[in-house]
């Protein structure tokens, strides 16, 4: 059929031409899909760098949280309230020997991260505000190695973490004990050129070795002040528990 006749026949053939035009939007619709999900990897490729790069401490879990949050799905909104304790968040015992625990938060967590190959994990990830988060990281053992490190105790761990600081991060203030739901624990704060902060409470319970932190992009003593929220409500699960917990209000 030469393009004159189907020409014709396109004129002359309305359900033709419709056909012919639900084709063509359809092909112009899979080319911006395919344009968007290739742009969004591309994003997600260079966002992962930068972040890990000025994480180097946390860069494995931040890539394993990356790669498994769905490229073509809308980012949820940020919480309206991040004072409010609206969701409850509970982190199941795994069956090693390791705690679980709960706590409410004003939004949901997302899913754990997988079990690194030291025994570390990213327990809980939770936005607090837009530009706030909260993480959650368990170490493994007191003792074990994590990466080339030994975890030594929540007072020692804050001070190496402290000295491992290189520039442009650098420490906002003194180690501070501060009493949580949790436990003892030993905090630090640090700076980086972008402006951004970072708060990490170090705290052990039951030999398990755990890191709370939040991190902002501005108005970072609201940030903590949150935070602190959200240690009041925490309470530990046993180790042999493998039932669904939920946290008191």
């Amino acid at each position: 059929m030469t393009s004159v006749t189907l020409a014709w026949r396109l004129e002359t053939d309305p359900a033709l031409a419709f056909a012919n035009l639900f084709v063509q939007l359809g092909v112009l619709a899979a080319f911006l899909l395919g344009f968007t999900w290739l742009v969004r990897v591309w994003w997600r490729w260079r966002l992962l760098r930068l972040v890990a790069r000025q994480f180097p401490e946390q860069a494995a879990e931040i890539r394993a949280a990356g790669h498994a949050a769905p490229l073509m799905r809308r980012p949820p909104k940020a919480p309206a309230d991040p004072y409010a304790h609206s969701h409850p968040v509970v982190v199941l015992p795994l069956g090693d020997g390791r705690p679980g625990e709960s706590f409410w938060a004003p939004g949901p967590s997302k899913a754990t991260g997988p079990l690194g190959p030291d025994g570390s994990r990213s327990d809980a990830r939770v936005t607090l505000a837009e530009g706030t988060h909260m993480l959650v990281v368990c170490l493994g053992r007191v003792g074990s190695r994590w990466r080339d490190h030994e975890v030594e105790p929540a007072a020692q761990r804050v001070e190496a973490a402290r000295a491992a600081y290189v520039e442009p991060r650098r420490a906002l203030g003194p180690v501070d004990r501060v009493p949580t739901a949790a436990g003892p624990g030993w905090r630090t704060t640090c700076l980086y050129g972008n402006g951004r902060a970072l708060t990490d409470t170090h705290i052990d319970h039951d030999g398990w070795a755990f890191i709370i932190g939040v991190l902002s992009t501005s108005w970072h003593a609201r940030a903590v002040e949150a935070l602190d929220g959200i240690l009041a409500t925490w309470q530990w699960i046993p180790a042999d528990v493998d039932e669904r917990v939920q946290p008191e209000s």
